[in-house]
């Protein structure tokens, strides 16, 4: 029986330390993912989220009242999304795993969390508040207008092709930054969101007003309305369909101006 015992004991002794040890490991990591973030990477830039995942992100940040880029930094680790009960848990979950990387990575979870941030914090309504807006995911479709480029960004088609007719509003508060004619972007407007994003509105056919640089705005204000300027010198209409490009741009330690995918962006837009 002692033996028996003793038995039990060093097999109990050895479970946990291979449980702890695999824990330590699993944390390290983390740890890792974390401490590689690439902004710069296009994997990054692509920000291939998915519908399940920002559902997640909604529903904890209305639980927690967290921030979603902290969220997402959480929701986008691979070792949070398949570990189990933490990956497939409630908001509860997203806590503990916060305390997790601070713990064992802070630099990187706040630098993570910093650039997702900067992309969907301040984000508080859709760009054009009309029913029957479409878009797709175009991120880095060849475009040819001033030589063979990637698209970076997204193309919002209105219900008809008219010009003048559908408003588009700010989805954040911020700083005007830039506005003016381009002949790639016709009229545009960019615009500092106080989280450190940069979106661009362009193609628009006016503004609603006039606005200046530096001028604080609110998200909801009504920047004018989308049209098919560029592609050429000021006053180019006409050379494409009817529509509104949203450009979203991060600075990194390595890039003044970096542009991510406004797609998944946008689906969370309509969500709020």
């Amino acid at each position: 029986m002692r033996k028996i015992c003793s038995g039990l004991a060093l097999l109990f002794f050895l479970t946990f330390v291979n449980t702890q040890f695999s824990a330590l490991l699993f944390q390290k990591g983390v740890a890792r993912q974390l401490e590689q973030v690439a902004p710069e990477s296009d994997q990054f830039r692509a920000l291939a989220l998915s519908q399940q995942l920002l559902s997640r992100l909604a529903a904890a940040r209305s639980e927690l009242g967290m921030p979603p880029g902290e969220l997402l930094a959480i929701l986008s680790s691979d070792a949070a999304r398949s570990a189990s009960p933490v990956g497939e848990g409630g908001a509860g979950d997203l806590v503990k795993w916060k305390r997790l990387m601070l713990r064992d990575a802070p630099e990187g979870y706040e630098q993570l969390a910093g650039y997702y941030g900067a992309i969907l914090d301040d984000v508080a309504c859709f760009p054009i508040p009309s029913e029957g807006v479409v878009y797709e995911n175009s991120w880095m479709f060849e475009r040819n207008y001033g030589g063979r480029r990637g698209h970076e960004g997204t193309d919002l088609m209105p219900p008809e092709n008219l010009s003048g007719h559908y408003p588009i509003v700010s989805m954040t508060d911020g700083v005007v930054e830039k506005v003016g004619w381009l002949p790639l972007g016709g009229y545009r407007i960019g615009i500092r969101s106080p989280s450190g994003g940069y979106f661009y509105y362009a193609h628009l056919d006016c503004y609603s007003r006039t606005f200046w640089a530096g001028e604080a705005i609110s998200a909801g204000t009504v920047l004018g309305w989308v049209g098919d300027t560029g592609y050429g010198p000021e006053g180019t209409r006409g050379k494409f369909d009817v529509h509104l490009h949203l450009g979203i741009y991060i600075r990194t330690e390595r890039a003044r101006e970096l542009s991510v995918n406004p797609y998944w962006v946008l689906r969370y837009a309509q969500m709020l």
